[in-house]
């Protein structure tokens, strides 16, 4: 090769590396701080609202500050990748928010998606892409107009309503004349065209609760859920209602819970036929009042219709996939990320099993209730359940750093952060809980 062929192939390799470095800069990779929950690398992550697309999940979600809207996607719902999302240039008479994409649904009549999200005096805007990535004000016309009952509303949901053959449209209401404690209320719209909207007013309004954020509604099981995380000093539990209509009438009182509080302002969406849920884990343990907007991804949940008509959640067979690729080790010890499968049996005399997550807490299966200790016995998360005595009951326990979740019966799960803790952590059960069917335990490999 003679110079002048050496310094073309310099330069080229030269200019490539530059292109290289800089596309790494613009779009560097995401990874997790923890082993198996996401996080971006320089910021937490709060309210996600996925969507399933050709196979593939977009899980749009808000940055902390001004709340910018920013994407990650994966196939395998493990391991994500940042993905840059634009706006076009919004002119003077467009409306126009930092969070222009929220929940995201296929509009096959004009052959885009759409995002609607609050802007200003409850009016609910909304945006367009071909692509999901490249977003543009929609045309005026497109938006659900505000109301006067209500002080303030947001958090809009827009969903295809197949009985009426309408879109409906949920959204977060703080009624007027209440106090922030007690304002929470849903609204709901109709629309056939998504730009004539028929408001519904509140269809859930029981007086007691604070704002019900980013309420959602889906049909599962021949039945409609209202699903929303009631503000109580912090954002809270996923708790739903059921009704035989989007319209109503919907009880007061919520039919069940989802999770317990560190699973926040969590999200369904469907892929295919399967409802699947995200919610974001606080980044430093959480209490009401005190608690850290944006932390690490929570592993996904399946929801799926029980025969008694409540909902229940279970660790999703393709994540169950996905974890079995990842560099396990099989062996007994302590580490600082493991997951542990297992089946006890609850004493008839204790109606409780105590599993040891020393030095972190422990994890207490009661007859009518699934709790996350700490050390000193505080809990950190826990939701009513009912187990089965003198019966075997099936569990996984994933431990990653401080995070803590729970898959039990495959229809109960818990997630929790607990006060951080440096030393290796070491699960074990109880002798007259134990089962001789299976106890094993798994470590990721360094």
């Amino acid at each position: 090769m003679n110079a002048d062929c050496r310094h073309l192939v310099a330069r080229t390799f030269m200019r490539l590396l530059r292109h290289f470095i800089a596309a790494v800069l613009m779009f560097p990779p995401v990874v997790s701080a923890q082993d198996m929950h996401f996080m971006p690398r320089d910021h937490a992550l709060g309210d996600v609202h996925p969507f399933f697309h050709e196979g593939e999940c977009f899980l749009y979600y808000l940055k902390p500050g001004k709340y910018d809207s920013m994407l990650v996607r994966s196939r395998d719902w493990l391991h994500w990748t940042a993905s840059a999302i634009t706006h076009a240039p919004a002119g003077p008479a467009d409306w126009m928010s930092p969070y222009f994409v929220l929940g995201v649904f296929h509009d096959p009549s004009a052959k885009m998606f759409r995002s609607f999200y609050g802007h200003a005096q409850g009016r609910m805007a909304s945006s367009v892409s071909q692509d999901l990535q490249h977003w543009s004000c929609a045309p005026k016309e497109f938006h659900v107009p505000a109301a006067d009952y209500y002080q303030r509303r947001r958090d809009p949901f827009v969903f295809w309503i197949p009985e009426m053959k309408q879109y409906g449209c949920v959204m977060t209401t703080w009624m007027k004349g209440r106090p922030k404690e007690t304002c929470g209320a849903v609204s709901l719209a109709t629309s056939p065209d998504l730009k004539q909207w028929k408001d519904h007013g509140p269809i859930l309004d029981p007086g007691t609760i604070g704002e019900p954020e980013c309420p959602q509604m889906f049909l599962l099981g021949g039945r409609w859920h209202l699903l929303a995380s009631i503000y109580d000093r912090a954002v809270g539990r996923p708790l739903y209602w059921t009704s035989a209509s989007p319209l109503g009438p919907w009880k007061n009182e919520p039919a069940g819970m989802l999770d317990g509080k560190d699973l926040c302002a969590a999200q369904i969406a469907f892929d295919g036929q399967t409802p699947v849920l995200f919610g974001w884990i606080p980044l430093a343990p959480a209490k009401p009042g005190k608690q850290t907007w944006g932390g690490h991804l929570a592993l996904p949940r399946e929801v799926h219709a029980l025969p008694d008509g409540k909902l229940g959640t279970r660790l999703p067979a393709k994540l169950a996939k996905t974890l079995e690729t990842l560099p396990w080790q099989s062996e007994p010890g302590a580490w600082k990320s493991l997951v542990a499968e297992f089946t006890l049996t609850m004493p008839a005399d204790t109606h409780e099993v105590r599993v040891s997550i020393a030095p972190l807490g422990e994890i207490v299966f009661h007859r009518d209730r699934l709790r996350i200790l700490d050390p000193s016995g505080e809990c950190w998360s826990e939701i009513p359940v009912d187990l089965p005595v003198a019966q075997p009951i099936s569990a996984r326990v994933f431990i990653d750093g401080d995070i803590v979740e729970v898959f039990v019966q495959d229809r109960y799960s818990l997630a929790a952060r607990l006060p951080a803790c440096t030393a290796p952590v070491r699960l074990s059960l109880p002798a007259r809980a134990a089962s001789s069917e299976r106890f094993s335990q798994w470590r990721l490999a360094p």
